[in-house]
């Protein structure tokens, strides 16, 4: 009587093959409890619940990823710059740029190009135009081709976009202590923006610079206009990583933004050609002077949090040669490369590209 009592409640061994078992665990069976039934049923309806939400998930990011992408090309189609093929050096020159030594001396004035009078009608805030020229994906769209804002400082245009409307990739935008005026434009300016992920707007393909400088060699110009230039072009001369805080480096930080006149007495030329030459994952027979203009492009990295990627290019002038300067560049062993504490303690001495997602 024990044993039966020990035995009564034991159901009998399922002999069947894994398959059914496996689905009569999970869907209502003939000769199920109630309690069973009532599992399954909830289980059931969860699988479903779980599948409609992933499914309205990625409908949802692919309508933002394309809401994302379609907003910057309505902007493109209609304000896009159109440019001869011959380099603007007057405008290179810097001969009628803002004398810092001597405010009050006399200077061209410089006036705002027809290109760019629509755009700011649409924004007062818009201070140029980027674009990559070729850059472009599988349909022909270059990567980087966008108007350029200047906020009042530089978290205004973060997440806004042209319309100041709030917009997930931000806009690009210049340092909000720069100068871009009728006088003329300080010596570096920083142009800021995001890296998107996979959704891949914004500053997001720079990264792709990091695959070295087989790829500088195909894209090596970047063409930057402020609002009173046409057809100014810059040659890429150090891409390179920085830390955003003291502590990511034993107590060193390379404030690259602040570089923006070099007869400041804090950010002079030679200590900022000297940080992005041994910075720099490349090499270039670029000839650079403080007595140039350079843009310093800014972007996130995905690979390390609040490390940033900087691509740093000069005007040309008509001393530079295209051709040789393309030739000239060359990939730096990753010994003689300089990377913050954070990035070795992760990575070692060494460059690594995880692709333009990172």
């Amino acid at each position: 009587m024990a044993m039966s009592n020990e035995t009564i409640n034991l159901t009998e061994r399922d002999d069947s093959n894994f398959f059914v078992r496996f689905v009569k665990y999970f869907i209502p069976w003939k000769g199920d409890k109630s309690s069973e039934v009532v599992r399954k049923v909830i289980f059931m309806a969860s699988i479903v619940l779980f599948s409609m939400s992933l499914n309205q998930l990625s409908d949802y990011l692919g309508a933002s990823r394309e809401e994302q992408k379609s907003y910057i090309q309505e902007v493109v189609v209609k304000y896009e710059p159109k440019f001869d093929d011959n380099v603007n050096y007057e405008a290179n020159t810097g001969s009628d740029d803002i004398d810092i030594a001597n405010p009050e001396a006399t200077h061209k004035k410089r006036v705002v190009q027809d290109w760019a009078t629509d755009l700011l009608k649409r924004n007062e805030d818009v201070v140029g135009w980027i674009k990559i020229p070729g850059f472009t994906d599988y349909s022909g769209e270059e990567y980087i081709n966008f108007p350029v804002v200047q906020g009042e400082d530089n978290d205004e245009y973060l997440d806004r976009n042209l319309d100041r409307d709030y917009y997930e990739s931000g806009s690009i935008f210049a340092d909000a202590w720069s100068v871009m005026n009728e006088d003329g434009q300080t010596d570096n300016i920083t142009i800021f923006g995001h890296h998107m992920g996979y959704v891949g707007t914004s500053f997001t393909h720079l990264a792709e610079y990091k695959k070295g400088a087989d790829f500088v060699k195909d894209y090596p110009i970047i063409e930057f206009n402020s609002i009173y230039e046409n057809n100014c072009k810059y040659a890429i001369v150090s891409c390179f990583m920085a830390n955003t805080e003291a502590k990511d480096d034993d107590g060193k930080l390379f404030e690259y933004i602040g570089y923006r006149d070099f007869n400041d007495e804090d950010y002079k030329f030679e200590d900022w050609y000297d940080e992005i030459t041994k910075r720099s994952w490349i090499t270039s027979g670029v000839k650079c002077t403080e007595n140039d203009k350079y843009i310093s492009l800014s972007t996130c990295s995905k690979q390390l949090e609040d490390l940033r990627w900087v691509i740093v290019a000069k005007k040309l002038t008509p001393d530079d040669n295209i051709d040789l300067i393309i030739d000239s560049y060359k990939d730096k062993p990753d010994k003689d490369v300089y990377f913050p504490k954070f990035w070795r303690d992760r990575y070692g001495n060494n460059k690594v590209d995880q692709g333009w997602e990172y």
